[in-house]
């Protein structure tokens, strides 16, 4: 386990997943507002 641990691809790994964290909370607006569906793409409305 240590080994594992010392590891280069061990540590470029976890840097990996710590860069796209950051990415996805720096890039994401706290404001955001999720996208209304479009009526005509649901398969549950139908058209009259």
């Amino acid at each position: 386990m240590q080994k594992v641990i010392k590891s280069r691809f061990f540590w470029q790994f976890i840097g990996g997943f710590a860069i796209g964290a950051v990415g996805v909370v720096t890039l994401h607006p706290a404001s955001a507002q999720p996208v209304a569906p479009v009526a005509a793409a649901s398969p549950i409305v139908q058209a009259h």
